[in-house]
């Protein structure tokens, strides 16, 4: 007598092994349409997954065995083939240091564009429906490996090689790789292995000592989870742009005229907060709160409101009776202005400091020496400061007249002293603030001022190139 079967026990243990071969053929026709080319076989995929964060966690994402009466989904995994899959494990926002939870990145560039599809070659391009927008443009959840080991966060490529491959100017509009080419930019490309990931928080992670940890990548100043394009166009005051939200940052504590700053480190997730200004992010690697190369400036000394001038980053600047005559469209003495409108690409195609062809990543050219030279229209001061007003002694006086140390309060002011004798203004004035003198004065070079005394009316000057005169100025400061 034939033992007694349970049918439907074999019935759905046939269904489960055919479940589970629908799904490795599935596996095998998807990829091989999504990712053309050589394939990886299974142990290679161990060996690379196994120094990576998913290592050991197989089954998190693919089923061995389909469950009864269901399709499995493409490459047997658990759940659709999209972000969604990503965010069943990926619950904490931040908790990686970059990643903001599935709603905000949705908003973001990256999460929003129809074109944001990694182009390949290596790896091949996505082409599967729907393929904008996810995670697998940038990450390989079985992680990738060039000649320097596994590439760290499951990249497809490393470091800026991963943002380039679509910011070279297709798919993205933005030709950010042209920009690293010029001869002064951030060294992006020039380092590798020192940036550690979005959430560096430590001086010594950005100083020259005790160890030179010195780096500027992409992620330093872009989060590319939450970052997008400014509605309006680029801000025209200090406000930080919506490119670069969702990273950190310093809020600085003015002290008294040229006294050290202090600094309270603020982390990416803090993207609500005033001041969200643009130079909160400079200073990580610009600023006394690390330790920076010798004979750099402390950007965040200098430009202390409390100092007797400044150029009005963090505040608008003290003198608020320059006539706005003085200034070119859409600056007045009440304006405050952005590290990148003075820094950033000469070919104006980007917003950001990536590249120039001019020193110190300058938009606009400008030569940091006081010998005599026929200053230029084109030049960086003229940005903000008219021409005609402060560098052409041929203008018409009323448009001389709206600088207050021009005729008639003195015989040679600014227009004479930069056009008849080639002064340039590098030789009177420092560019970012000064923490001793007023209207961006300094002592010391030559040809320059070896002294000054400013008064409300006007003042003694004793350069180098003539002796000492008083002067009246046309009105006052």
């Amino acid at each position: 007598m034939r033992p007694k079967t349970n049918r439907q026990g074999r019935h759905g243990a046939r269904a489960a092994s055919l479940l589970h071969l629908l799904a490795i053929l599935a596996f095998g026709a998807a990829t091989l349409a999504a990712k053309p080319g050589p394939q990886r076989s299974s142990a290679e995929i161990k060996k690379v997954l196994a120094n990576g964060p998913h290592a050991g966690e197989c089954e998190a994402c693919h089923v061995a065995h389909g469950q009864e009466g269901e399709l499995p989904e493409l490459h047997a995994l658990v759940g659709p083939d999209d972000n969604s899959l990503c965010d069943r494990c990926h619950t904490t926002a931040w908790s990686g240091g970059s990643y903001p939870g599935p709603l905000v990145y949705s908003r973001s560039s990256h999460g929003s564009s129809g074109g944001s599809i990694w182009p390949g070659p290596t790896p091949p391009t996505r082409t599967e429906p729907g393929a904008a927008g996810k995670c697998l443009n940038c990450h390989d959840p079985h992680g990738e490996s060039d000649g320097l080991g596994a590439i760290p966060h499951l990249g497809l490529a490393r470091e800026e090689s991963l943002c380039l491959a679509c910011h070279d100017g297709s798919p993205a509009q933005t030709d950010i790789q042209s920009e690293f080419l010029r001869p002064y930019r951030h060294p992006t490309g020039s380092l590798s292995g020192v940036h550690t990931g979005p959430a560096e928080s430590l001086p010594t992670e950005f100083g020259a000592a005790p160890l030179n940890r010195r780096h500027a990548e992409c992620e330093d100043c872009h989060n590319p989870h939450l970052a997008y394009h400014d509605p309006a166009g680029p801000p025209q005051d200090s406000d930080l742009s919506k490119r670069n939200l969702g990273v950190t940052r310093l809020r600085v504590i003015n002290g008294g005229p040229g006294a050290p700053p202090m600094f309270t480190f603020v982390s990416a997730a803090d993207t609500l907060s005033p001041a969200l200004a643009e130079y909160e992010l400079c200073f990580k690697c610009h600023s006394s709160w690390t330790s920076q190369p010798t004979g750099q400036t402390d950007l965040a000394l200098v430009l202390n409101p409390s100092n007797p001038s400044y150029h009005p980053v963090e505040a608008p600047g003290r003198n608020s009776n320059i006539r706005l005559g003085a200034f070119t469209a859409g600056w007045s003495p009440l304006s405050t202005t952005r590290c990148g409108s003075c820094h950033g690409s000469d070919a104006g195609a980007t917003e950001g400091p990536h590249g120039s062809n001019h020193r110190y990543i300058l938009k606009q050219p400008y030569t940091a020496s006081s010998a005599e030279r026929t200053m230029l229209s084109d030049e960086s001061c003229f940005a903000c400061h008219v021409y005609d007003v402060y560098a052409n002694a041929s203008s018409p006086s009323v448009t001389r007249e709206n600088s207050r140390f021009n005729e008639p309060g003195v015989d040679k002011g600014h227009a004479k002293h930069v056009d008849e004798e080639r002064v340039p203004c590098y030789a009177c004035h420092t560019t970012h603030g000064s923490t001793t003198l007023p209207h961006l004065l300094v002592t010391g070079r030559s040809p320059g001022i070896q002294s000054i005394t400013v008064t409300a009316t006007g003042g003694t000057c004793a350069p180098t190139c003539h002796g000492s005169e008083s002067y009246t100025v046309n009105y006052a400061r």
